[in-house]
């Protein structure tokens, strides 16, 4: 049992990999069946977080990086405030009880996991001190932005293109309706003042 035990640890990147994984499916169930918006971004947030670390562990530190910065840093905190903003009428009592212990326990204790392995995977592992990854070379972020810009650059054009044609649409969409609230509230001062 302890030969197995020492086998199994021996491999901690495997160990952080399968450590990692499980996390991010918890955390990604908790995101789908959460009704409360505020509980389901935390738990995506510990999942995006998760999968961060499979890409370190993979040796695609660059992506794991995006991952973060992109993904659980902007996209997320835009979510968030989409939620406030959606809130506004709301009394406080509903926000007092989204920010209770119990509403943090689950994140934080899966957070504390994802570093733990993320800590253990900092400790050098190889020879002459350097980190070894699942696979045997990583990925950087050359390889990226020429397979990107090389054999996919008609995709990124085309997601490019996409991304500007909902920028647009969303600044219309925007514009008409704030026209539509000016011209109801100008309407309103008209009546008032006439009266």
């Amino acid at each position: 049992m302890i030969d197995l035990l020492n086998k199994v640890l021996g491999n901690g990147d495997a160990v952080g990999f399968y450590v990692l994984g499980l996390v991010a499916i918890f955390a990604s169930l908790r995101t789908v069946t959460h009704a409360n918006p505020v509980h389901a971004i935390l738990s995506l947030i510990v999942s995006l977080l998760a999968v961060a670390g499979i890409f370190f562990i993979l040796g695609a530190p660059f992506a794991g990086m995006l991952e973060m910065i992109v993904y659980a840093g902007a996209i997320l905190v835009l979510f968030v405030f989409v939620i406030m903003m959606l809130n506004l009428g709301q009394d406080t009592s509903q926000e007092k009880a989204w920010l209770s212990a119990s509403a943090w326990a689950t994140p934080v204790c899966l957070t504390l996991i994802i570093g733990a392995v993320m800590v253990g995977l900092l400790i050098p592992t190889g020879e002459f001190g350097q980190t070894v990854y699942l696979q045997d070379t990583g990925v950087s972020a050359k390889e990226v932005g020429i397979a990107l810009f090389g054999q996919y650059v008609l995709i990124v054009e085309m997601a490019a293109f996409l991304l500007l044609g909902a920028l647009v649409a969303a600044y219309h969409l925007g514009k008409k309706a704030l026209d539509d609230e000016n011209e109801s509230h100008t309407q309103e001062l008209a009546e008032e003042g006439g009266v």
